[in-house]
């Protein structure tokens, strides 16, 4: 789904139209020659690893990709830093308190059934909690997840949205 073209100037109201900018044919403003630029969104994913070999995925309540899997992501929020993002859609999506080890890639998306996106890729890892045996209370599926779970990097789940499985998930260090 693509996002629709802006119609009128948030500037002054007038008709946007097609014309020549920089190059490129762009909606600009017949009255005020506002020019009206559609950018990619900005975006992150977490990669979250426990050091055993396990990988954190969420299975997608809502579309696009329901019920496939998925790794913890959304967009980031005008004012938030991509950091910031990454360590909030963990823990609404999952429940889990983690801490970013790092950045493991920046990835162009172009069109997953909603608009193109510049995606931040982060490893991260879990913050120290409860024994491992009550590891599964710890996580709690979010309003947009029907699921969370822990899966092994070499054992992941075939339905995998996304492009998760080919883009990040089969590049993933093995401990």
């Amino acid at each position: 789904m693509q996002e629709q073209p802006a119609r009128y100037c948030p500037r002054c109201g007038g008709a946007l139209a097609p014309g020549p900018v920089e190059g490129r044919e762009r909606l600009r403003c017949t009255t005020c020659d506002f020019v009206h630029y559609l950018n990619p969104a900005s975006a992150v994913a977490a990669a979250v690893l426990d050091g055993r070999g396990r990988v954190l995925l969420i299975r997608r309540r809502i579309p696009p990709f329901q019920g496939q899997w998925a790794l913890p992501a959304g967009y980031q929020e005008i004012d938030e830093d991509p950091r910031a993002a990454a360590l909030r859609e963990v823990r609404e999506e999952t429940g889990l308190a983690v801490e970013v080890t790092g950045l493991f890639d920046v990835l162009w998306v172009p069109d997953d059934c909603r608009k193109p996106a510049n995606v931040i890729v982060y490893l991260c890892r879990p913050l120290p909690g409860p024994e491992p045996e009550s590891e599964p209370e710890r996580l709690v599926a979010g309003s947009d997840a029907e699921a969370v779970r822990w899966f092994e990097l070499d054992g992941l789940p075939p339905e995998v949205g996304f492009g998760n499985a080919e883009r990040i998930l089969a590049r993933l260090p093995r401990p």
